[in-house]
């Protein structure tokens, strides 16, 4: 028994002389290690927020229908705008896909994407206290959430009324939102000004 003991304390005090080694030798890594195992420790703990409403900052507006935001306990948040959809701005599966089935450019998809992202860059700045409704979680972890600009409208149905979306067909959406995208279209408003035979493909085909 004895044995075993002093064994054991031998495994112990080499293993403390390894890491004080590697602490003293190689500091660069030792932070690493360090923050890996506290980055790991934090996404652990961090929570699935619950459906509901809040009121969050704007981080980043990442393109037409998605936006970064961070809750008052300091959770940030990537936000799927519900109902909507956005031409696309980078480069990517759906945007290849979106210029094959419009037999149109990826430059002129891109562009539109871009208008449409500037678009929600002038309803929303960083730093700016919106109103946020959380209705679930979608794919990579996104919410799928409406937001409210500090005019207190409904951004998911504004960029649709200005031109700037489609509506998004795959999932539930109120019946009212045809109307809106059908005054758009017959409007001109927004991308279908310049680009009214690719909006035509994208929201209707």
């Amino acid at each position: 028994m004895k044995k075993k003991t002093t064994l054991s304390t031998i495994v112990v005090i080499i293993i403390a002389l390894a890491g004080f080694f590697l602490e003293k030798k190689f500091p660069e890594l030792s932070k690493i290690l360090q923050k890996e195992t506290s980055t790991r420790t934090t996404k652990t703990q961090e929570g699935v927020l619950k459906a509901g409403e809040y009121q969050a900052k704007v981080v980043k507006v990442v393109d037409g229908d998605t936006i970064t935001i961070q809750m008052q306990d300091g959770t940030k948040a990537k936000l799927r705008l519900l109902w909507i959809d956005t031409p696309e701005k980078n480069e990517g599966y759906k945007l290849l896909k979106d210029v094959d089935k419009c037999n149109t450019s990826k430059k002129k998809m891109k562009q539109m994407g871009q208008k449409a992202t500037a678009y929600a860059k002038r309803n929303f700045h960083v730093k700016d206290i919106v109103k946020v409704k959380i209705e679930g979680q979608g794919q990579f972890k996104r919410y799928l959430a409406l937001i409210w600009n500090k005019n207190n409208e409904l951004y998911n149905e504004e960029i649709i009324k200005d031109g700037y979306a489609c509506i998004y067909r795959k999932a539930k959406y109120p019946e009212y939102l045809e109307d809106l995208l059908k005054q758009a279209k017959e409007k001109r408003r927004g991308l279908w000004k310049d680009y009214y035979k690719i909006m035509e493909c994208l929201c209707y085909k």
